[in-house]
Order: structure tokens, then sequence, then C-alpha cells
């Protein structure tokens, strides 16, 4: 089987889609393997290095992962050699909700660094979003439950192997 990255903007489902998935397939969710290996917490991380800091070692994380699938961080597409990475390496589900089902699902997370207030979370939205659909093999509707993301998922790994 080829391996799967899913991408997504924060707040997607991409991490509890990741944890479903455990048993029937390896997955390594980057935010989680990168909070283990630094053992410090995204937020903490970039309060110490900045996102340039914390996006130079996701990027390794990608790069070594021997998953089935890969479970990215919202921001993953910022730097193009990740998305040239993904393309070339297997393929790229987008997971794609509307702007406002994803406010309503992040903004009171404490764990979410790049979330502040509404308008700027939706200019980093905007200037993601064509990022995703530019490097998506395969896009998912992201209102559906996690239930309906993970069938998704699993009929295109099942296509896929």
């Amino acid at each position: 089987m080829s391996k799967v990255y899913l991408i997504g903007f924060m707040g997607t489902g991409k991490s509890a889609v990741g944890h479903r998935l455990r048993g029937r397939y390896t997955v390594d969710e980057l935010d989680e393997h990168f909070e283990q290996k630094h053992g410090q917490t995204i937020p903490s991380f970039f309060a110490e290095y900045g996102e340039a800091g914390f996006r130079t070692h996701e990027s390794e994380l990608l790069r070594n992962s021997n998953a089935e699938v890969v479970v990215t961080g919202g921001g993953i597409v910022e730097r193009e050699e990740n998305r040239l990475f993904m393309k070339k390496a297997g393929t790229v589900i987008w997971i794609d909700t509307p702007f406002d089902v994803i406010w309503k699902r992040i903004a009171s997370d404490s764990n979410r660094p790049l979330v502040t207030e509404r308008e700027q979370v939706k200019h980093l939205f905007d200037r993601r979003y064509s990022l995703y659909a530019g490097v998506a093999t395969v896009r998912i509707e992201g209102t559906t439950s996690i239930e309906g993301l993970v069938h998704a998922i699993e009929t295109v790994l099942e296509e896929k192997s």
C-alpha cells in the first residue's frame, strides 16, 4: 500500500480519524509524535522557538515517517518542500471543512498555538485553502461525522492496497 497523508486545517478531525484508524493501519500523528520527541507541547515549543523552528522539525518528521497513514498538522502545507514530498510519496487526502464549522470547534481550544482571534484565523484559513486544494489527491467533505470520515478514508486506503 502506498502512503496516505491526511491534510486539512486545524479542527477538521484529522487526529480523531487517525486514532480510529490505529490497529488496522500504522498511523503517525505528527503533532503527537512531535510532542513525544521534543518533550514539550507544540504551544510551548512555538513560544520558545517560533513557528519557523517548529516547521523545520515538522518537515523532518514528515520525511522520516514510516507509517501507512500520516496525520499532518494543519500548517504542513506552508512549506513547498512538504507539499512536493507528500504529492510524490503517496496519496494526499484533504478533509475540506468550512471555516464556520472549524471555528466552532477550535475557538476555545488552548492547545492551538495560532488561534487568537477569529479574523486572524480566517486569514490563515484563506491563505492555506488553496495550498490544500493544490496538493490534494482526494478531497473529502469535512462536515460529516468522524465515523463518516473514517469510512471515506478507509475506502481510499482499500483502493490503494
